[in-house]
Parts: structure tokens; C-alpha cells; sequence
């Protein structure tokens, strides 16, 4: 009985995300490259450590780039709470490797957890661990980032293309005339 219940919910936001994808993306009234640039932008800021303005900075960057700002907005729900620490300590991960750098070791951790005593000793101290974090965090967040904003920017011109070819026969959807 539960097992039911729990594809059906499966089945119903496979459902919704398909008619997302169809409805929203693949029947919108831009260019084919600029649904594509908002995914890609999208991807990219997906990756950022920018969590919590990541929907205006895409709406941002897809405005000042001129890409779809409204495409973008669920592939930034990525980053979500639950993914928030796979992706980042990925990105942290990989922004040390590129910086030459060593990971923490246990002492970096065990020096965390006892801060000094005193509000700004302790202040200063959780700052200057954040910016130990912060060059690698961003380096590799802005490397995975580029990495997967170009395929899926090619990805979606090619699916998008692909399906309005098919489908009218032209790039751009056709514009039916409302009845009096």
C-alpha cells in the first residue's frame, strides 16, 4: 500500500516536471538560443556559492545576457537543502586540486569546534576559516560550474531545435489567432 503510494507521487512529479519541460521551455514564444542561454545560465549559477540569490542572479545575468530568465529559475532549485553539502564539498573539492592545495586535516576540524573565548576573538577566528573555504569553494564552483552550463546550454538548442522542427516545422512557435 505504501509502495503504491510512493510511485504514484513519483509518477505525478515526473508528470508535472515533463509538463513543465513541454509547456513552459519547448512552447515558449523566445528563440531556441535564448532558452538555451537562461538553462545555461541557470547551470552555471546552480554551482555558485551563492545560495539564497541564486533566482535573482539568474534573472540577473539572463537579463544582462539576454537569455530566458524564467527557464532558469527551477534548474537553480538544484541546490537545494538536501544537496546544498554533495555539491558544495564537490566544488570545495575540486577548487583545491585546481589551487594545488591539500585537504583539511582532522586539527583544522578539532580547531573549529573551540573557538576563542570572547565575542570578537571568536568573530575574527570563524572569519578567517570562512575565507581559508571561500577561494576554493568558489574556484571550483565557478569550474564545475562552466563545465556543465556549455553542454547543457548545447543540450537544450539541440532538444529545443529538435522538437520545434518536428513539431511546426519552423523554430519558433506558431502564433494562432484568438476567434471573435
Amino acid at each position: 500500500m505504501i509502495h503504491q503510494r510512493v510511485w504514484a507521487r513519483w509518477r505525478a512529479l515526473l508528470n508535472r516536471m515533463r509538463h513543465y519541460v513541454m509547456h513552459s521551455i519547448l512552447h515558449a514564444d523566445d528563440p531556441p538560443h535564448r532558452l538555451a542561454l537562461g538553462v545555461g545560465i541557470a547551470m552555471f549559477v546552480t554551482f555558485t556559492p551563492t545560495v539564497g540569490i541564486q533566482m535573482p542572479l539568474t534573472v540577473f545575468l539572463s537579463w544582462l545576457l539576454r537569455g530566458n530568465k524564467l527557464v532558469g529559475l527551477p534548474i537553480v532549485w538544484i541546490s537545494n537543502p538536501a544537496t546544498l553539502i554533495p555539491i558544495y564539498f564537490t566544488c570545495y573539492t575540486v577548487g583545491r586540486k585546481l589551487l594545488g592545495q591539500g585537504s583539511v586535516g582532522g586539527e583544522w576540524w578539532r580547531e573549529l569546534a573551540h573557538p576563542p573565548a570572547g565575542w570578537w576573538p571568536a568573530v575574527s577566528f570563524y572569519w578567517s576559516r570562512c575565507t581559508e573555504i571561500a577561494g576554493p569553494l568558489w574556484l571550483g564552483g565557478a569550474a564545475i560550474g562552466v563545465a556543465l552550463a556549455l553542454p547543457s546550454y548545447y543540450v537544450a538548442l539541440l532538444c529545443i531545435r529538435s522538437y520545434r522542427l518536428q513539431r511546426w516545422g519552423q523554430l519558433i512557435p506558431p502564433q494562432y489567432e484568438e476567434e471573435a
